[in-house]
This record gives structure tokens, C-alpha cells and sequence, in this order.
């Protein structure tokens, strides 16, 4: 009977150094070819020397794509809260964020932090307010670890004439030990008494420029560190601090665009379900003027091998 999810598997290329057709240089592709039996392959030279890949039938590959760096960055999450009218004085202003899976196990484990502002006859604008409101926030997580009374590792405060700016901020990351998290937070308006009535003194929405972006150079050497582990690196910093450093390939401050190949292995027989694999080959982003030359040159080769559009340049 078929086990699907052990047949399931992922190799994995950094190709630091791209393409070239009988190239020597370590993190390169060196030959991109086709077995008479229509199937494709290419030689990878790695740390450790040349390596071969799986014979790829191609009537076996579901699909094939090629993924801009810039489609696989990561997004820091931005939100504006605008104050609806003039602050009224003597009534107490509250803005309080709630973090889901707070460094911890889940949606279930949630931390709070409010922060508020007295309104005196002092703060009589918008502006002023939403400043006071950033120095009541920061102080709200000058206790938190790594934080001073201006800032903390997790979240920005800033403000405008009528508004309050809170953004993510990238989280520390360190291959093998620590992966770069994410935020998640929602921000929740209090309500203050004028006119005879509770109301909400500010909106929330969600703002789509000017946004931080951090390359996917860290999901790169996340990956890398994972599947040479799988195949053979498995007691790397056992005995720590009497180890012997392994040095990959992967350079977490680089952007890398992605070639992904899915496609299976067919037995025969009583074995002639399909083994579900992904081929994946990470090529560094270029410089402005040759961003794609890299990556378009691989592709091109493997195209070229497969007889057919198999994979789309970049551009």
C-alpha cells in the first residue's frame, strides 16, 4: 500500500554561483541534459563536490515555475489608526494591541499591551495627541526585553497630524536556532463619552505603501540547513561548544530567486504509484542592470535540454 507521505520529498540547490556549462566553481549548476529515455537531470557542483539529481521524466513533471525574489520577500505588516476628531479633554483615550502566538504555540497564546492617554486642555490638537499616544506606547514596551524608552524589537510607533503608524519590525533570526517570526497583532480602539454617548475615537486600516520588505535570504538558509540535515549533516552542534562549524552555501543577507520543479517518480507494477517530489534551485538575485541574467540562464538551459518552454524567464 502506498505511503504517500514518506515517498514526499524536496532536494534542495543554492547556485551561488548560477550556471555554466562545464563550470567548476562551487554552488554552480555544470550541466543541465537529457537521458534518450526523455528524462532531465543536471549536475550541481556543492560544497563537498558534484552532485546529481534525481532523472526527472518530464511526462512525470505536474508543473514547473520560476520565482522572483522580489514575490518571495516577506512583508512587514503596517496599520494607521486616524483620530476621528479633536481630542476631548478629561476623557481617557485607550489603544491596546493583542499579539496571537506570541513567540509561543498558537492562536491560543495571546499577550495584551494597552496604552493610554489623559486628555488635559494641553493636548487640543490631533497632532498633539497622536504624539502623546506614541510616547504612552512606547512606554507601554520599555520593559520588554531588548527595548529602551523609545523603542522595542517588535512593533513602531509613529505619528502625524492625524494619525498613529504602527509597523512590524523583521524579527532576529539565527540559522538552526532561532527562525525569523512574525508579528501577528490586531489593534483595538476604546471608546471615550462625548455627546452624550460612547464612541470610538479612532479607525483602523491597513496601509499598502511605502512597506518594509525583507529578502527571503533567511527562508534560503532556513531550507538548506533542514535538507542537508535530512541527508547526512544530523549531529551538527551536538557537543556544543565543541563543534565543528559546517559551512552551506546559502548567504541569508542575499535575495534568491526560485526555480521549483514538482514532478514524480513512477514505479511498476504493484509499485506504480506515484512518489511525489519538488526539485527546488536557488539562484542569487543580480545587480539592477542584470538582475534576471542568472537565473535566465539556467532556465534557458533547462528549457533547452527539455525541448520545450518548460520553465518562464524572469524579467
Amino acid at each position: 500500500m502506498a505511503n504517500y507521505s514518506v515517498n514526499q520529498n524536496r532536494q534542495f540547490y543554492v547556485a551561488n554561483n548560477g550556471y555554466s556549462s562545464g563550470g567548476s566553481a562551487v554552488g554552480q549548476v555544470t550541466k543541465v541534459a537529457k537521458t534518450p529515455e526523455d528524462e532531465l537531470y543536471f549536475l550541481f557542483n556543492g560544497a563537498n563536490g558534484v552532485l546529481k539529481s534525481d532523472y526527472i521524466p518530464l511526462k512525470n513533471i505536474a508543473y514547473a515555475k520560476a520565482i522572483d525574489a522580489d514575490d518571495n520577500a516577506t512583508t512587514m505588516r503596517k496599520v494607521k489608526v486616524t483620530i476621528s476628531a479633536n481630542p476631548v479633554a478629561g476623557q481617557d483615550y485607550v489603544l491596546g494591541i493583542n499579539f496571537k502566538n506570541f513567540f509561543s504555540s498558537g492562536d491560543a497564546s495571546q499577550y495584551y499591551k494597552n496604552a493610554a492617554v489623559h486628555v488635559t486642555s494641553s493636548i487640543d490638537t490631533k497632532a498633539k495627541f497622536a504624539t502623546a499616544m506614541v510616547a504612552a506606547l512606547n512606554k507601554a514596551f520599555s520593559r520588554e526585553d531588548g527595548a529602551t524608552a523609545s523603542s522595542n524589537p517588535y512593533l513602531s510607533f509613529t505619528a502625524s497630524s492625524n494619525d498613529v503608524v504602527i509597523e512590524e519590525k523583521p524579527q532576529e533570526w539565527a540559522l538552526g536556532t532561532k527562525k525569523a517570526r512574525r508579528i501577528m497583532f490586531d489593534i483595538l480602539i476604546g471608546t471615550i463619552y462625548t455627546g452624550g454617548e460612547d464612541v470610538r475615537w479612532g479607525t483602523v486600516t491597513e496601509v499598502t505603501t511605502s512597506l518594509t520588505k525583507v529578502d527571503n535570504g533567511q527562508k534560503v538558509a532556513d531550507l538548506e540547513w533542514f535538507c542537508l540535515g535530512e541527508r547526512g549533516d544530523q549531529y551538527r552542534n551536538v557537543g556544543w561548544p565543541n563543534v565543528i562549524p559546517t559551512t552551506y552555501l546559502a548567504d541569508a543577507t542575499k535575495a534568491y530567486h526560485l526555480i521549483e520543479i514538482h514532478y514524480a517518480y513512477t514505479g511498476s507494477g504493484v509499485d506504480s504509484y506515484k512518489s511525489e517530489k519538488e526539485l527546488t534551485i536557488a539562484v542569487p538575485k543580480g545587480a539592477t542592470d542584470h538582475e534576471y541574467d542568472a537565473v535566465n540562464a539556467l532556465i534557458a538551459a533547462i528549457n533547452y535540454a527539455a525541448d520545450t518552454t518548460l520553465i518562464n524567464t524572469l524579467s
